[in-house]
């Protein structure tokens, strides 16, 4: 998967805190958590255990069983 960039540094950067945080709790937890962000206008951002290289078959029925 090829990782975009958002066209807004303030947006790239809360996205760096934002992965970073979520890595750090799940660290802290044993937690795992899965980022996704969309926007209008093609702007994709996936990130899984606080990574943002998920891989492009990565299955959203995966997602939701991770739930407790």
């Amino acid at each position: 998967m090829v990782i975009q960039q958002h066209p807004d540094e303030e947006v790239r950067a809360a996205i760096i805190r934002l992965s970073d945080a979520l890595c750090s709790y799940e660290r802290n937890t044993g937690r795992m958590s899965v980022l996704i962000l969309r926007e209008q206008g093609g702007f994709f951002y996936r990130a899984l255990g606080g990574k943002p290289n998920v891989p492009d078959d990565f299955l959203y029925e995966h997602i939701l069983g991770m739930s407790d």
